[in-house]
């Protein structure tokens, strides 16, 4: 069975996000199932498998490229297929991760809006409560991994651009141009799952009614 990036009973919630005549008595339930489809562990399992087979595709396509180049040798058949296998691979990898990017806007746009929906209308009052709330979703399940990888993959990617400083020091190396490559991937897909944690962070906190005074008071000031 195809994986289904966004499920086809979130779908009618997408599409409903910002429409006039949206009933914030449906926004709890249309809310509750888009962080669901988003926060799914098959998500963020394709999301990790996608991003090591990009990392690995990227770094041993250039990497053996790279290498060969400085040798100045003739790349032979293997090395051909396995360059091949490697681009391919890396390829299909940043394919997943854009389509999950793409896909996972899509929930978490609609999500944040369907969750400040009640309280930007007044259906629904801002409670003490929501300051808790706010606060601890960073450690549910689905989250908290999400922010792990953020910060592995941050680490990873400022390991692999780090390597111009090596470079600039001790002369280019065979493998610069492939941990440069994997370092950029990495810090751009921890910057994006972050943006997507924060995302519903900020939808969160919507509940909080010290937060919104304090946002208020800055909007004014502007």
């Amino acid at each position: 069975m195809a994986f289904a990036f966004v499920l086809p009973s979130s779908r009618v919630h997408i599409e409903a996000a910002g429409a006039a005549d949206a009933r914030p008595v449906d926004a709890d339930r249309a809310a509750a199932a888009l962080r669901a489809d988003f926060e799914r562990w098959s998500r963020w399992g394709l999301g990790v498998g996608a991003f090591v087979l990009a990392v690995l595709g990227v770094f041993f396509a250039i990497g053996l490229t790279s290498t060969i180049a400085m040798l100045g040798g003739v790349p032979g058949p293997l090395d051909v297929v396995v360059i091949v296998v490697a681009a391919v691979a890396g390829a299909a990898g940043i394919w997943m991760l854009l389509a999950l990017w793409r896909s996972g806007r899509r929930l978490l746009r609609a999500a944040s809006w369907w969750t400040r929906l009640p309280y930007v209308t007044g259906a629904r009052q801002r409670r003490a409560s929501g300051w808790i709330e706010a606060r601890t979703v960073n450690f549910e399940g689905p989250i908290f991994a999400r922010l792990t990888t953020v910060s592995l993959a941050m680490l990873l990617g400022v390991l692999g651009v780090s390597v111009l400083a090596y470079e600039a020091a001790e002369g280019p190396t065979s493998l610069t141009a492939a941990a440069v490559s994997v370092g950029v991937i990495a810090l751009v897909a921890g910057c994006v799952q972050a943006g997507g944690v924060m995302r519903i962070v900020s939808a969160v906190s919507e509940r909080d009614p010290l937060w919104v005074r304090i946002r208020s008071t800055f909007r004014r000031a502007d």
